[in-house]
């Protein structure tokens, strides 16, 4: 993981932070995920931190409250300058912290476990963490239950800055995770109360405990699926799902995956779930879950996406737009000059041959005096047909405007230019045309090396075109000079 802290980018993502989510309550987009901390590391406190460059900023709970934090007092802004888990085990005996107002004051906070939130990009938001008002140590499974459920806040935070709009924190019931190893019925209570799936089996797949929401969403009682094994429950899945909750149980570590599964209702839901080994009072390994469902995420997520690749093809579609005439469907003045620029360059460059065909329909405006200006562009549309489907595949024909159309020739000299010229002349003149025969005058003009820039060839070819107009129209004439 690497970390960018430039000071423009801080700057700018603190400006959208404060307009967006502090107002908003940034906690409560993480708030199952601290809870879900706080239960899991057997702390009081889970919260979620954010950090500027003078405060950080955190509501954590009735018993510890802080608000705005001077960042020079801030735990957080320890565990922000390094990678992974900071932990503070006592922070009485800790030189850092022993004079800290938060640790003096009452009530006194003595230990810390935190790990950056991280965009995607490596900007750093600020910390996850759990907090206590006694010393205490972590397990390995807990401190990976930190890191783990710290992606989880940054990517639930991150999405919330790109859509402006996510709104989807899960209310919790009364807290219980104080005492939730007190007794069974109290952890039951608190599972109850928590609006994810939960569930625990035995190294047999058995069923040892599930929640009211995981009841729910299988439309079942809170206690008949109790002691059933996988076996019985999913046929036809059996094989993965046993063969994925003996890899976990085996791992030792936390394990992510996202589900789909029909509810009651006949609807299809994704959950993200969480797998993790844990052991009862004998030692006994067991298998633990928890899912929360993200299928409002994950249908807005494929909505962003299908907007996005509507917003590129409508992208695409204007960049085409841009470079073809509208009428006749041949590159416009705008892309025969781009290519005509390419294409001299390379022909001086390499000293390859290049021409150009510059031709008006003779006695336009007549046509669109005695029929019509539709008639007009008909015939502009039937030429430019008649270009594209006579011209080699190297050429471009392009309208050049109004009724004057131009040929760019890569590669062909006078003759072969000469040779397109005859042919587009000869299928000009057995075309059926609605009203009356059309024709055509051209100009040609080919490379020579007086000349400086394609702009030039145009022009020699446009001499040769009123040549051909002022000589009696309907004939192609060859620029001389």
């Amino acid at each position: 993981m690497s970390f960018r802290r430039s000071e423009n980018g801080t700057a700018k993502l603190w400006a959208l932070w404060t307009r967006e989510l502090l107002d908003s309550h940034p906690e409560a987009e993480c708030e199952e995920l601290t809870r879900l901390a706080a239960s899991l590391c057997g702390t009081p406190i889970g919260l979620v931190t954010l950090l500027d460059e003078r405060q950080q900023w955190v509501r954590a709970s009735d018993l510890f409250k802080l608000g705005e934090t001077p960042r020079e007092i801030a735990f957080c802004a320890h565990a922000v300058r390094q990678q992974g888990l900071f932990v503070v085990k006592d922070a009485l005996l800790d030189n850092r912290f022993g004079t800290n107002p938060l640790v003096t004051g009452d009530p006194p906070l003595r230990f810390y476990a935190g790990t950056p939130i991280v965009t995607a990009d490596g900007h750093v938001l600020g910390t996850f963490s759990v907090l206590d008002l006694t010393p205490r140590i972590l397990t390995a499974d807990q401190a990976q239950v930190l890191e783990v459920l710290s992606r989880q806040a940054a990517a639930r935070l991150e999405l919330k800055m790109q859509r402006g709009a996510l709104d989807q924190a899960l209310i919790e019931k009364e807290k219980a995770g104080a005492n939730l190893r007190a007794s069974e019925e109290l952890f039951r209570a608190f599972m109850n109360a928590s609006p994810f799936l939960s569930y625990i089996k035995d190294a047999a797949g058995r069923l040892l405990f599930y929640n009211r929401a995981f009841a729910h969403r299988f439309g079942i009682s809170e206690y008949s699926w109790l002691g059933r094994s996988d076996e019985q429950l999913w046929q036809r899945t059996i094989k993965s799902v046993r063969t994925h909750d003996l890899e976990v149980m085996a791992g030792g570590g936390i394990v992510e995956t996202e589900e789909q599964i029909r509810g009651t209702d006949g609807k299809i839901s994704t959950l993200r779930s969480y797998k993790f080994p844990c052991h009862d009072s004998a030692g006994n390994v067991l298998l633990a879950g928890v899912a929360v469902d993200v299928t409002d995420d994950v249908a807005q997520k494929s909505e962003l996406e299908r907007y996005h690749q509507e917003l590129e093809d409508a992208n695409d579609q204007l960049r085409r737009l841009a470079v073809t005439d509208e009428l006749t469907g041949l590159r416009n003045r705008r892309a025969f000059e781009e290519r005509l620029v390419m294409e001299f360059s390379m022909a001086r460059r390499r000293k390859r041959d290049l021409a150009v065909l510059l031709m008006d329909v003779d006695n336009f405006k007549k046509i669109n005096d005695r029929f019509g200006h539709a008639s007009g562009d008909d015939v502009l549309r039937r030429l430019g047909n008649i270009l594209r489907t006579t011209v080699r595949l190297p050429d471009l024909p392009a309208r050049y405007g109004g009724e004057e159309f131009v040929v760019l020739l890569p590669e062909s000299g006078e003759e072969s230019a000469m040779g397109l010229a005859r042919r587009l002349m000869q299928r000009i003149a057995v075309e059926e045309w609605e009203n009356e025969p059309v024709t055509i005058s051209m100009g040609m003009a080919a490379m020579n090396e007086s000349l400086q820039n394609g702009y030039q060839l145009v022009e020699l070819a446009d001499e040769a075109l009123y040549a051909a107009k002022r000589a009696g129209k309907n004939r192609v004439m060859v620029h001389s000079g």
